[in-house]
């Protein structure tokens, strides 16, 4: 005996399901889940994988957070963009840590400043393209590596020189 069961696919979305040999109620029941229980299960599983993200997201936030703070501390590490990045994360996970990055007094209006408008000032965006090509001539010409290094070093330097004079510029700050 062949049983389709269209009417409960059609409302799932998904095509026919034809079973052969299905006799009775009790067995055809167990090939149609019942449909209160599908809900609720689909909601425990959103809602898992809505912490699980948000946890990720807050791991990854901390983690960039603290790249940020020590690249204010340490010289020659950048510090804003890992709070840019941190500052992202935390605006899909926690409004206490977003607040936390955009609001500190050391470091927030840089942060608030370019994820609202984008824009770089002058001077950091002429240290960067500066910084970008001395760094990555010094890896070309001195590093005792091949193209296969060298290439990748001069499309990222090309690269992010792009990105940065792309931006906005803001004038009336640092």
């Amino acid at each position: 005996m062949l049983v389709c069961v269209t009417d409960y696919n059609r409302q799932k979305g998904s095509l026919g399901l034809c079973k052969q040999g299905v006799r009775g109620s009790r067995q055809l029941s167990s090939i149609i889940p019942n449909s209160k229980g599908l809900s609720q299960m689909n909601i425990r599983l959103k809602s898992l994988l809505n912490k699980f993200k948000r946890f990720l997201f807050v791991t990854f936030g901390l983690i960039f957070l603290g790249l940020g703070i020590v690249g204010y501390v340490l010289p020659g590490m950048p510090g804003t963009i890992f709070l840019i990045i941190a500052a992202a994360l935390f605006v899909r996970s926690s409004d206490r840590l977003y607040n936390f990055v955009v609001k500190n007094r050391l470091f927030g209006r840089h942060v608030k400043d370019f994820l609202e408008t984008g824009a770089m000032p002058l001077k950091a965006k002429i240290i960067s393209v500066v910084s970008i090509w001395v760094f990555s001539l010094i890896s070309i010409f001195l590093a005792p590596y091949t193209w296969l290094f060298k290439g990748p070093v001069l499309i990222l330097a090309i690269v992010g020189t792009i990105y940065i004079t792309s931006r906005p510029t803001r004038r009336n700050s640092v």
